[in-house]
């Protein structure tokens, strides 16, 4: 029989237990006050640990989210993350967050998909692909280390950092469609909606003529990206993907030759180029090259190619009015006598070339083109890059590490092709508009894209990449 004290005892034990919590949860969470205000960066060392117990106990949740901000809210990020004179390779701004956040969480989930005994890489073929790119960066990182000490260290540690994070977007978005094929639908639409906020600012900044202005007054859209060029080369993939999917087609073709338009209103001689070039790529790759489909193609890029013409000819042609490719031209610009654009670039490549020859084997290192190029950026004081990814790659890495990102890029575009013969036509989809993306942005305009310092871009590539990544054998009956 139990007694009265027993059972006060009894009943006293959850109450007291309660309350110890409580007072324990209050004291952690005013040590944590008392630390964020001494050392702010233990605010963020709190948030990463509640991160990390999200992810490992709720790791389909995590996927969904993180795939969810990687496609459709990372595109609208850059115009709060443009670098400026005075901040560091380490400076909080929101797109740096995004990545950091991405790429813990990604680890978390690796460690957790190992345990559980799941596949990390599609295949090996992908993953001794992205071996190539790991080479390529850790040559870049050793040499800046060695030769500028911590400086070198910092911008190394920045820069792999930041390709670790595509990396593991692509492996995290992989893994969530591997988990949840028929998620596919949903992936597509997430890539759409990243596209509206760019989209509406871009309009808002053709009526209001507040995008970015040139020198001679040229308005050029920019969306919510640092730079035209960078918004530009954003839409490239998404024209490929509505040129090569599947649904309506007279749709898909008016709305890719919208956006073609906005290309066009960016004045990017780069985008619109590497849009030239993989538009046909595309096109003849969705036919298979069969002799059938031959008058398709033919139409469809007499149409696009009409249509861009039509709408956007004039801008097109006054963009490309100033491009001069002589030998006085040239001259003009190596003496550095020529506003123009190209021969702009022909400067800053020639002096990139003839600095990276000091140290041609290894390169400066990782990151260290902005540290060491002596033409500066007078909008926020900062060296230019160098405005081609092989010339960046030859000044940073020498010809060991422009060697292995080539190799990459090679192994990449031909997986991904390889990979469009054996896909579902959901998937097939994606694989073209990456294939021929990753052609026009990177062989067939000779690097100067610089695709691989546009982080959004990239987010957006690697987002069709996993698309195009699921194997048709894991889609549930």
């Amino acid at each position: 029989m139990t007694t009265s004290g027993e059972a006060g005892i009894a009943v006293g034990r959850p109450a007291e237990g309660i309350l110890t919590r409580s007072v324990v949860w209050l004291a952690a969470v005013a040590g944590l006050a008392v630390g964020a205000v001494i050392w702010p960066r233990i605010a963020g060392v709190a948030a990463l640990v509640l991160l990390v117990a999200f992810v490992w106990t709720h790791p389909r949740a995590a996927l969904h989210t993180l795939s969810f901000a990687a496609l459709a809210v990372r595109p609208s990020l850059d115009r709060f993350s443009e670098r400026q004179l005075g901040l560091g390779p380490f400076a909080l701004q929101p797109a740096v967050i995004f990545g950091g956040l991405v790429l813990a969480a990604g680890v978390v989930l690796a460690l957790r998909r190992a345990h559980d005994g799941r596949r990390l890489w599609p295949d090996a073929d992908l993953l001794r692909t992205h071996v190539w790119l790991a080479a390529a960066y850790g040559i870049m990182a050793l040499a800046g280390s060695w030769l500028y000490g911590a400086e070198g260290v910092n911008q190394a540690v920045r820069e792999v950092l930041r390709v670790g994070s595509v990396v593991a977007a692509f492996l995290v978005m992989y893994w969530w469609l591997d988990e949840e094929p028929r998620a596919i639908g949903r992936a597509w639409m997430y890539l759409a909606l990243g596209a509206v906020l760019p989209l509406l600012v871009a309009m808002e900044q053709l009526v209001t003529g507040t995008g970015f202005i040139e020198p001679d007054g040229t308005l050029r859209l920019q969306g919510t990206f640092s730079h035209p060029n960078s918004f530009a080369q954003y839409l490239i993939p998404l024209i490929c993907a509505l040129v090569a999917g599947q649904g309506r087609r007279s749709w898909r073709m008016g709305l890719a030759v919208a956006l073609s338009v906005v290309v066009a209103l960016t004045y990017s001689r780069t985008a619109i180029l590497a849009l030239a070039a993989a538009l046909p790529i595309v096109l003849v790759l969705e036919s298979r090259l069969d002799a059938r489909h031959a008058a398709r193609v033919v139409l469809a890029l007499i149409f696009i190619g009409g249509a861009i013409w039509l709408l956007a000819g004039g801008m097109i042609t006054r963009r490309f009015a100033g491009v001069a490719f002589d030998g006085a031209s040239v001259q003009d610009a190596l003496a550095g006598q020529s506003e123009n654009s190209f021969q702009w670039r022909v400067i800053n490549w020639a002096g990139l070339v003839l600095l990276g020859l000091n140290h041609p084997w290894f390169g400066h290192g990782a990151g260290m083109t902005t540290v060491l190029n002596p033409l500066v950026n007078d909008n926020n004081g900062v060296p230019f890059n160098a405005h081609d990814d092989y010339v960046r790659f030859f000044f940073e890495g020498g010809v060991t590490a422009l060697a292995c990102y080539m190799i990459y890029q090679g192994l990449l575009i031909w997986w991904v092709l390889r990979r469009s013969r054996v896909v579902t036509a959901e998937r097939r989809g994606a694989a073209l508009a990456l294939g021929g993306s990753l052609c026009g942005m990177t062989f067939l305009t000779a690097g100067t894209t610089e695709l691989s310092l546009h982080t959004a871009n990239l987010y957006v590539l690697y987002g069709l990449l996993a698309i195009a990544s699921i194997d048709r054998r894991s889609v549930s009956p």
